[in-house]
């Protein structure tokens, strides 16, 4: 979630867009993507040279408050992103009501690139190999029949409508006409509104999210994103999906300008099943449990079979159904409540999990029950076996790594590089050797001590270690140990937290339930969906709806409140520019 370094999570931007910007006519606004990367350009044939800016039904005015000023009209661009790979996959989805495509589009192939351009080509002509699984209105008339000049102008701005997320410009509409012409020209009817189609699924406003946003008057550096910009802006935010119908109406209508027509769509919508798969990408992006600079993605980690003979593909997936399941039920049934989930001991789980826990559970894998796990042994996502099998090398757990999460993602605490010459070899405990190469035991903690403990490693491991051994009874796939799985000695897990709930801990248990109540944890997660919402880094975000969304988060706790707050922020709806472009 944040910018990537020794210990954080690596999210890679590359910045650039002079291409786009030539197809689309307009000007390039700096920002980091949030959403996805910005590789600089959509090259795709037949692609339109139109701004979303220019769409219509767009409301005047900005928010019930005022138009912002002073510090407050600081608001940085999001920057030009294209659709991530889901996003993609969800659009056509929706489009079409084709659940089974399957893109060869990606994330990891530029479409700057040949194979990029032919990744999207591929996938345009494989929407239209499967029309037969089509089920959503495509086509406004019968296309095996002749030209029909009506039939082509409705697809092109009511299908084109939807698949651009506004209404199309008319130099959209001019470049898609010329594709259709040249087409008609050389083919039949059919195949002319076939390549139509094609052009528009390659077209640079259809694989981006651009914002080109309404001028301000008075405020010749400030943009206003228009009702339509907003309804894609707040749908992929989401649902990683284009508007549905509704949503469509509400922009059509101009209901989007004021914060009652924003929060009446985004209760609307947290309310709809498509909201979970936004949240959990969040929640797994937060946690890191598809990957960081130092770990593998949950479902690769890989463990001592000696050690741990029960883990493999099935228990690391039943560990994360049962993450997905303890967010789903506080998000969608306990009100959102921030501290249920930092605290709770509920959990789902099969046979291996309830063994892993230590609690009675279904006779089977293929059984799933909720159960409340010992109250002086877990409590809520920092204590579950997910993030502990994540935080945990191959032998045993792992203080650094956790502790580095808890400070740097749980409350926002900056932590220098380690020196180049840093050891990264596993703190594994257990038999070694002491300075005289005499046999002894040492446990993770005393091991990690000891490495940790010269000058150039102090400044950041005097708060690191503390924070990362109140977690030393959870071995390295979250198991409880009482004495350490390698070295067998008794565990240690008195700790220390820093910050605004800064003082000593006796164990992971104690330290969530002290972190559910800071403040400043709660601005750290308003923080982390805030980049997520408005695709910039944390120090880039503008200090008011910073401001903002961090009390609204703080007085209510209750994470849809705080994406309430997101939405009909400033900051979601409005950005500035460099000299008033």
């Amino acid at each position: 979630m944040r910018r990537g370094n020794h210990y954080g999570y690596a999210s890679g931007y590359a910045s650039g867009c002079a291409l786009l910007a030539a197809a689309l006519g307009t000007g390039c606004y700096s920002g980091l993507g949030g959403d996805g990367s910005d590789d600089g350009a959509a090259a795709a044939d037949g692609g339109s040279d139109g701004a979303s800016g220019a769409s219509d039904g767009g409301s005047d005015g900005g928010s019930d408050g005022g138009v912002p000023e002073g510090e407050c009209a600081a608001i940085p661009a999001a920057g030009l992103r294209r659709l991530t790979p889901m996003q993609y996959r969800n659009t056509i989805r929706d489009l079409f009501g084709d659940p089974e495509f399957e893109p060869s589009y990606a994330d990891l192939a530029p479409i700057t690139t040949e194979l990029g351009v032919r990744a999207l080509r591929s996938d345009a002509e494989q929407v239209l190999a499967r029309r037969g699984d089509w089920t959503t209105p495509v086509f406004p008339c019968d296309t095996s029949g002749a030209a029909d000049a009506a039939c082509v102008e409705a697809f092109i701005t009511d299908f084109g409508r939807r698949a651009l997320r506004h209404p199309v410009t008319d130099a959209e509409r001019a470049g898609l006409r010329a594709t259709y012409d040249a087409a008609l020209a050389e083919l039949g009817f059919a195949d002319a509104m076939d390549a139509t189609l094609a052009a528009m699924l390659q077209s640079p406003s259809f694989v981006y999210h651009f914002e080109a946003g309404a001028p301000v008057d008075g405020s010749p550096n400030l943009r206003r994103l228009d009702d339509h910009e907003l309804a894609a802006r707040l749908s992929y935010l989401l649902w990683d999906s284009l508007p549905d119908a509704t949503l469509f109406a509400a922009a059509d209508a101009g209901e989007l300008g004021t914060e009652a027509g924003l929060r009446t769509q985004v209760e609307r919508m947290l309310a709809d099943a498509r909201t979970d798969t936004k949240l959990q990408h969040f929640v797994s992006q937060w946690l890191q449990l598809d990957g960081g600079l130092l770990h593998f993605p949950l479902e690769e980690t890989t463990k001592d079979a000696e050690l741990f003979p029960q883990f493999g593909p099935a228990l690391q997936a039943a560990m994360r159904t049962e993450i997905e399941a303890l967010v789903r039920r506080v998000f969608f049934e306990q009100d959102g409540d921030f501290a249920a989930l930092m605290q709770s001991r509920d959990a789902y789980v099969n046979r291996t999990l309830a063994e892993i826990y230590g609690v009675p559970g279904p006779a089977d894998d293929d059984t799933w029950a909720w159960v409340e796990l010992p109250a002086d042994q877990r409590a809520g996502l920092l204590t579950r076996s997910a993030f502990l099998t994540v935080y945990g090398t191959s032998r045993a757990q792992s203080p650094i790594r956790r502790g580095v999460f808890v400070l740097e993602e749980v409350m926002c605490i900056a932590l220098s590089d380690p020196p180049p010459n840093v050891n990264n070899t596993p703190v594994d405990g257990g038999e070694t050797v002491d300075e005289d190469g005499n046999p002894i035991v040492r446990t993770v903690r005393e091991e990690t001590e000891l490495r940790t403990g010269g000058d150039s490693c102090q400044n950041c491991h005097a708060v690191i270690n503390p924070v990362g051994f109140a977690f030393e009874h959870y071995d390295a796939q979250g198991g409880w140990q009482d004495d350490e799985l390698v070295s067998g000695l008794p565990v240690d897990a008195s700790g220390q937290l820093f910050g605004d709930v800064e003082g000593a801990v006796q164990g992971a248990v104690q330290a969530s339930e002290r972190l559910a109540t800071s403040v400043q944890v709660r601005e750290c997660f308003a923080d982390r969906w805030s980049e997520l919402a408005l695709g910039v880094e944390g120090d880039a975000l503008d200090p008011c709806t910073q401001r903002d969304v961090r009390d609204r988060f703080v007085e209510t706790g209750d994470m849809r409140e705080l994406l309430v707050a997101l939405v009909t922020s400033d900051g979601f709806r409005y950005f500035s520019t460099e000299e008033g472009q």
